[in-house]
């Protein structure tokens, strides 16, 4: 049965809703949206390493920036932290824990997002 036009922007806009981040071929900055609305733009010339790490109950991604350290948790964050790698993470943002976790086994899921401000 073939979905009516109506019927996929509504898919659509529920596919936006539920995604965690979002890749771009050539950003010029991360942008990192907190639960309360707020966001900040970070440049990417101020990244110095990303740090990925596995485990049993969700994996971390840690971004340490000249300005700030973000840490990311989640499940399937591995390519998201490739991702890092070519510098092609547009935003990231966690999920409001009334929402549920796709079940596709590659679906990025951010379940939380610290940012602290480096002091010098």
């Amino acid at each position: 049965m073939k979905k009516t036009q109506s019927e996929t922007r509504t898919s659509d806009e529920a596919t936006k809703r539920t995604l965690c981040w979002n890749k771009d071929a050539q950003p010029q900055a991360l942008r990192v949206e907190m639960g309360d609305g707020s966001f900040l733009v970070l440049p990417y010339d101020h990244l110095g390493f990303v740090k990925f790490e596995p485990h049993n109950d969700g994996d971390l991604v840690h971004v340490f920036l000249s300005t700030h350290d973000i840490e990311i948790r989640g499940t399937n964050l591995r390519e998201l932290a490739l991702g890092f790698q070519k510098c092609a993470v547009d935003w990231v943002r966690a999920l409001p824990a009334r929402s549920s976790p796709r079940q596709d086994a590659d679906y990025v899921w951010i379940k939380s997002i610290v940012v602290q401000e480096v002091q010098t």
